[in-house]
Order: C-alpha cells, then sequence, then structure tokens
C-alpha cells in the first residue's frame, strides 16, 4: 500500500505558508526562472540561477543538506508552465533497480530511477500553468521537502 505524506506535507507546508495570507494567481503562462528563484528565497531558501549546456536556465538549491535542481519545462520565452525538482545522490553502494523500483510502488509523488552508476535520482514535477496559485505551488513544494528525510535514507545518508 503507497504511504502518504499528509501529516509531513501538512506540517512542511505550515513553514513555507507562514505570512501568506492568500492564493495569489500565478501569470497565466506559468513561471520565468527569475520568478521561481525568487519564490524559493521568499520560501527561505537560497537559489542560485544557472545555465545548462544547452542554455536554458535552471536553479539550484539546497534542502536539510540536500542539493537538487529547478529544472523548467514547456516553455513560451523566458515563461513556462512546468517545473521538475530533480536531487541526486552519489552513493558508495550502489542501489539496484529492484529497490528503485521499490521505492516506486511504496511512494506517492516522488519518482526514484537509478543512473548508470547505480546512483540514485528523485524527480517531482509540478504544473505552474493554467491557473496555478502561489497556495499549490507551496503545498507541491512541502511534498518534495517531505521526501528529503526518505531520500536521504534511500541514499544511506
Amino acid at each position: 500500500m503507497m504511504r502518504y505524506r499528509g501529516a509531513a506535507a501538512m506540517a512542511a507546508a505550515a513553514c513555507v505558508l507562514a505570512g501568506s495570507a492568500s492564493a495569489a494567481g500565478l501569470p497565466g503562462g506559468g513561471m520565468t526562472a527569475r520568478e521561481l528563484q525568487a519564490w524559493l528565497t521568499e520560501s527561505g531558501y537560497e537559489a542560485e540561477l544557472d545555465r545548462g549546456e544547452d542554455g536554458d536556465p535552471y536553479l539550484k538549491a539546497v534542502a536539510d543538506g540536500v542539493n537538487f535542481e529547478v529544472h523548467l519545462y514547456d516553455c513560451k520565452g523566458e515563461r513556462c508552465a512546468s517545473m521538475q525538482l530533480t536531487a541526486g545522490f552519489d552513493v558508495d553502494g550502489k542501489i539496484g533497480v529492484d529497490r528503485a523500483n521499490g521505492w516506486n510502488t511504496e511512494n506517492r509523488y516522488l519518482d526514484c530511477y537509478v543512473d548508470d552508476e547505480g546512483d540514485p535520482w528523485f524527480t517531482y514535477d509540478i504544473n505552474l500553468s493554467p491557473g496555478g496559485t502561489r497556495e499549490a505551488l507551496d503545498d507541491n513544494f512541502a511534498i518534495w521537502l517531505s521526501f528529503v528525510p526518505d531520500m536521504k535514507a534511500m541514499a544511506g545518508w
């Protein structure tokens, strides 16, 4: 049976949402990398804007000692309709595909895959458009944050 992260997500959401009075709407076409950087900063995280080899912008940040990236997708110009949070772990004892598949069977929301070196990677996709709100974005991020301890446990950190 899949585990639900309701209580942990709600607790994390309470921390992220502190001071947020109402659900402000997101721009119709999604968000830009700079807007996402500002949102992460306002949420209490340092977020560094960088560019990939293809020139596309992405963000680098840290939560509870875990480095993660925010990649933007479905972009029209600078405004992007979705994003993906990713975190990878370089581990000594490699994680097998069966263990990653076990994670995916037992956990909802975050997917785990194993790279060519046997290291686990976790991904979480978030829609930013159409009709998204800051409250929904904060709630989605709280779900990601609620899984950080489990990601660390899976990686043996």
